[in-house]
C-alpha cells in the first residue's frame, strides 16, 4: 500500500454540517409521566458527521488541512465544543459564532428491559445560510475582493505583534480572547498553542484550486444546491473547477428533494435508507427481497453527471461503488474483525487485484466472504451497466431537526468467514444503529479516493489533461472500497472515534 508521505502536498478539504453533543441515558425501563427515574449511567459525547469525518482524516499520518463551516453557539459549552475541534486538529477558522445561542443537543434515552431507544432533539442555532457560506468563504474564493488577505498569503508574518482588531473577516490575527463574539472566530482557542498551520488553506504551486475537497452533509436541500452551483460556477469561470472535488452525503434519513443535488456533485455518498421507495420491494411484487446495491446505484445513475462516483454503504450488508467514467462496479462485504491474535493482511497485496469472478458475472472486493456471489439478491444479474467488462474493471482506476445520534451500543459484526460461509444478518431495524459507521465509510473513502485518484480526469466535469502519477503511489478503487469498509466496519464493532485512525494504523495501512 502506498505510504501517506507519497503525497507532495496536503489535502486541504472543507467541510459542512451541523455539530452537537449527544447525552446518553441508560435506564432500568421507559419512565413513567409523572415519575422520577435514576439513571444507571450517563455519557455526554460529541456529535456530527462532519466533525467525525475532519477529526478522522485530521488523525492520520498525512499531510492533512481540514476544515468545518458550521455554526457554532458561543456560549461557555459552545467555547468547549470548538476547543475540542481545535484539539483534534479542525479548524474553525471558517465557522459561524452565535453570540448568546448555545450548543445543539441530543438527549437518548435507552430504556434496557425493551432495548428501545428514545431521542430528544434540540437545536438552538440557525443553519448556515447560503449568504453565510459565500461570506466566511469569500475570501478563500476570491481574495482578490478582501483587502489584505492576498498579502497575508504571499508574505506570511512569523509572529506579529499584539494589534487591533483586524476590519477584515478572515484575515489572519492574534486569537481574540474567549468573551470575543466575533462571527468569524480565529484559527487556535486563545492560551493553547499555535496552530502549525497559521492560514488555512495554504496555496498549493500544484493546483489553481483554493482547495481539494468540498464535501457537504446536504441536509437542507435548498441552501446545499446554491451553494454547491455557487462555487461551481466560480470554479468553472476561474478554470480550476477540474482540481477540486465536490461531493454531498445524502445520509442515512430521507429527505424531500435531496435527488436534486445528484447531478451536481462529483462523489454521492448514499446508503440503503436515503431513498426507501430504491430500497424496499414494490408492495404488489413476487419478490421478496430487496433491491440489490447494485440495482439502487443503476437506478440513481441516469440521475447523475457522467464523470460521477455513486458510493452506497449498506451496514451489516456491506458496500458498494459505481463509477460512471469508467463503467467499473465493485462491491464489498462488511468487515468482520480478524480472530483474536491475529492481523488482518487483507490490505498487503495492494498491487494485486482482490476481486472474487461469479457465475452470475458479479465481483466482489474481497473482504472477508463471497457475500456478493449473487445469493441473497438473485435477481440483481438483470441489472447491467451496458457492455461492463472485466477487463474494464480490472485497469488500474485512475440543521435539519435530525441529528446523526450515535449510540455507544457495540453491534455484532456482520461479516463472514473466508472459510465458512454463513447465513446473511438481516438489516439492523434501528436506523441510529449505523449512524457513526456511516461517517467512518464516508472518512475513509474521502481519504482513500484523495491518494491520486481524485481530483482529477476522469472524475471531473470540464476537460482536464490526464496526469502523470506514479501508479505504485495511485490507490485502486478496490483498494478505496476496502479501506472505507473496514474504517465503517471498526466503527460498528465499537471502535471509538479517537482510536479509528489508530486502528487502521496498526492494521497495516499505512506500513
Amino acid at each position: 500500500m502506498p505510504t501517506p508521505s507519497t503525497t507532495s502536498k496536503p489535502f486541504r478539504i472543507f467541510s459542512t454540517g451541523t455539530i452537537f453533543l449527544t447525552h446518553s441515558l441508560d435506564l432500568p425501563s421507559h419512565p413513567v409521566p409523572g415519575t422520577a427515574s435514576r439513571a444507571q449511567a450517563v455519557t455526554t459525547a460529541r456529535g456530527g458527521s462532519a466533525g467525525h469525518v475532519l477529526g478522522f482524516l485530521a488523525a492520520l499520518p498525512s499531510a492533512v488541512e481540514p476544515m468545518l463551516i458550521a455554526s457554532l453557539g458561543a456560549t461557555p459549552d459552545g467555547t468547549r465544543l470548538r476547543d475540542e475541534l481545535e484539539a483534534g486538529g479542525v479548524r474553525t477558522k471558517y465557522c459561524k459564532l452565535w453570540p448568546g445561542l448555545g450548543v445543539p443537543s441530543a438527549w437518548v434515552m435507552h430504556a434496557r428491559d425493551t432495548g428501545e431507544k428514545t431521542v430528544i432533539n434540540h437545536n438552538p442555532l440557525p443553519e448556515v445560510s447560503h449568504e453565510d457560506f459565500i461570506a466566511l468563504l469569500g475570501p478563500v474564493l476570491a481574495p482578490e475582493n478582501y483587502l489584505g488577505v492576498l498579502q497575508s498569503q504571499s508574505q506570511p508574518s512569523p509572529k506579529p505583534p499584539p494589534s487591533p482588531p483586524s476590519i477584515f473577516p478572515n484575515a489572519l490575527a492574534t486569537p481574540p480572547p474567549r468573551h470575543s463574539m466575533s462571527s468569524r472566530p480565529a484559527t487556535a482557542p486563545a492560551g493553547s498553542a499555535p496552530p502549525h498551520m497559521a492560514m488555512v488553506p495554504t496555496q498549493s504551486l500544484l493546483s489553481p484550486a483554493p482547495f481539494d475537497w468540498l464535501h457537504f452533509e446536504g441536509r437542507s436541500t435548498k441552501t446545499t444546491l446554491a451553494n454547491i452551483i455557487g462555487v461551481d460556477g466560480l470554479a468553472r469561470e476561474r478554470k480550476w473547477r477540474a482540481h477540486c472535488v465536490v461531493s454531498v452525503d445524502l445520509g442515512r434519513r430521507a429527505r424531500e428533494g435531496v435527488e436534486a443535488l445528484i447531478p451536481h456533485a462529483d462523489v454521492v455518498f448514499l446508503s440503503t435508507q436515503t431513498f426507501p421507495s430504491l430500497s424496499n420491494p414494490p408492495p404488489n411484487s413476487s419478490n421478496c427481497c430487496p433491491p440489490s446495491p447494485r440495482a439502487i446505484l443503476l437506478t440513481l445513475a441516469r440521475h447523475a453527471p457522467p464523470h460521477a462516483l455513486l458510493v452506497l454503504y449498506g451496514g451489516a450488508l456491506g458496500s458498494a461503488l459505481l463509477s460512471l467514467p469508467t463503467r467499473e462496479y465493485l462491491q464489498s462485504s462488511s468487515w468482520s474483525p480478524p480472530p483474536k491474535g491475529l492481523r488482518s493482511h487483507a490490505h498487503t497485496n495492494s498491487n494485486l487485484h482482490s476481486i472474487i469472478s461469479t457465475a452470475e458475472g458479479v465481483e466482489s472486493v474481497r473482504s472477508g466472504s463471497e457475500f456478493w456471489a449473487g445469493r441473497r439478491s438473485p435477481d440483481s444479474s438483470g441489472f447491467t451497466m451496458g457492455d461492463v467488462t472485466s477487463s474494464g474493471r480490472n485497469r488500474d482506476s485512475g440543521y435539519s431537526e435530525d441529528h446523526d445520534i450515535e449510540p455507544r451500543r457495540r453491534t455484532s459484526s456482520a461479516g463472514e468467514s473466508s472459510i465458512h460461509a454463513q447465513p446473511l444478518p438481516p438489516p439492523s431495524d434501528d436506523p441510529q444503529d449505523e449512524e457513526g459507521a456511516h461517517s467512518a465509510f464516508v472518512a475513509g473513502m474521502i481519504w482513500s479516493l484523495s491518494r491520486r485518484l481524485l481530483p482529477g480526469a476522469p472524475y471531473t466535469p470540464v476537460h482536464a489533461e490526464q496526469k502523470e502519477v506514479d501508479v505504485c503511489a495511485r490507490w485502486r478503487l478496490d483498494e478505496c472500497l476496502r479501506f472505507a469498509t473496514e474504517c465503517a466496519g471498526r466503527r460498528a464493532d465499537g471502535c471509538e472515534w479517537g482510536n479509528l485512525a489508530v486502528e487502521m494504523l496498526d492494521a497495516g495501512w499505512f506500513d
